[in-house]
């Protein structure tokens, strides 16, 4: 048996069909196969819903925040963030021009705690950026409550939880823009590769045109370029001016590429058995390792939710007789990959010692990145790879307490 991973990739024959064929086709850049995994993602989550693929989970993040300069926020103004997420969450408020305010972790779930959000809104603030960290819903209802109160954009990072589902609705599609990741290691993947959806046509073409430095030209299909057929808004800003080339913002230089796209179409007909296997691994090790909830914390579904879990999350008690490096240098020796949980960004991220915030500020986040690791759960993990998870964990508590 190999090593145990945390991510996995698989390649089917259909992606690499399609992959063959844009190379036949000399055509790799952002085209016809990128339209079509658009198209998938959006109607995947509503029919009314626009997506627009970029180059990274962190350049849908960074994208839809700098679209909220076309509705009236000013560089330097606020994004309201978890202090315990994967850091490019932050990095991308800051890449967008936004200054991220923190907000800890409910020790309970993990997500941003919403009782803590009201005293960080600011008459600077412009949006809230709730997390679905491991692919565990944010608490929606109360952030968007607290948004409407103070007109505030929600911008969801979904990177990690494809097809969860919060009160019966789809997560992406509860705020005003939904951001994804399709990093190798993630629910579906396009090797790198993210995208933004909204319901919002004027935004898709501002999403659109950020991710080709800002330029004018924001259709969904650009005829020009599909058939060099005749364009009705090629000089709409004068006789002289190629809408192609005329930009209305600063943009970023972030499309998906065709290669990339051709793996999204084939892994989207697959999207929801991959959620239902990844659940399915991750109620199996919670029911095996029950015997040790003295010791860990494990990801639990709430009535309300529906997880697209990521990885196979654990954070230690603070009572319990082992270390977070004991046991993973243990799970690490036995062929089991493991990660650290991220932790508080603002105080464990030297990154971050800018902001000027001191161990303590964010206990919750803080006790999660000091005690929390995770290891795989994802689609091919076979039963004897969980079993042996389960022992191994098994095995080292066992020896911990002799």
């Amino acid at each position: 048996m190999g090593k145990i991973g945390v991510g996995t990739v698989s390649v089917g024959p259909e992606a690499k069909r399609l992959i063959n064929e844009a190379l036949d086709k000399n055509r790799i850049s952002q085209g016809r196969l990128v339209r079509r995994f658009e198209r998938l993602f959006a109607a995947y989550h509503g029919p009314t819903t626009h997506a627009v693929a970029v180059g990274t989970g962190t350049a849908a993040d960074t994208l839809a925040l700098a679209a909220l300069y076309d509705r009236g926020a000013q560089r330097g103004d606020e994004v309201v963030v978890p202090a315990l997420t994967f850091i490019a969450t932050v990095n991308a408020v800051v890449h967008a021009g936004f200054v991220p305010r923190f907000v800890d972790a409910d020790p309970l779930t993990w997500q941003i705690d919403p009782a803590q959000v009201a005293a960080v809104i600011t008459g600077r603030t412009r949006a809230i950026l709730p997390v679905h960290l491991f692919g565990k819903p944010a608490p929606m209802d109360e952030l968007v409550a607290l948004a409407a109160q103070h007109d505030l954009a929600v911008v969801e990072d979904a990177a990690e939880a494809h097809g969860a589902r919060y009160r019966g609705r789809i997560v992406g599609t509860l705020g005003l823009m939904g951001a994804f990741s399709f990093y190798s290691a993630h629910i579906i993947t396009t090797g790198e590769g993210g995208a933004v959806i909204t319901t919002d046509e004027d935004l898709a073409g501002i999403l659109r045109s950020l991710r080709a430095h800002g330029r004018a030209c924001k259709c969904e299909v650009c005829r020009l370029n599909v058939s060099s057929a005749y364009c009705p808004l090629r000089f709409q800003y004068g006789d002289d001016v190629d809408t192609r080339f005329f930009f209305e913002r600063l943009g970023y230089s972030e499309k998906m590429n065709e290669l990339e796209a051709a793996l999204g179409i084939e892994q989207m007909a697959r999207l929801d058995d991959i959620v239902e296997a990844r659940r399915a691994n991750l109620f199996y090790l919670n029911e095996q390792l029950a015997e040790w909830a003295e010791f860990f914390q494990f990801l639990t579904e709430a009535p309300h939710e529906r997880l697209s879990p990521l990885v196979y999350p654990l954070v230690i008690r603070p009572d319990a007789p082992f270390t977070k490096r004991q046991i993973t240098q243990y799970l690490e020796h036995h062929d089991i990959d493991t990660r650290p949980m991220f932790g508080s960004i603002p105080t464990q991220q030297p990154a971050y010692a800018f902001m000027g915030h001191r161990l303590g500020d964010f206990p919750h986040a803080e006790a999660v990145g000091d005690r929390g690791f995770y290891v795989g759960v994802h689609q091919d993990l076979t039963r004897a790879d969980l079993d042996t998870i389960v022992e191994r964990i098994s095995e080292f508590i066992r020896q911990s307490l002799r």
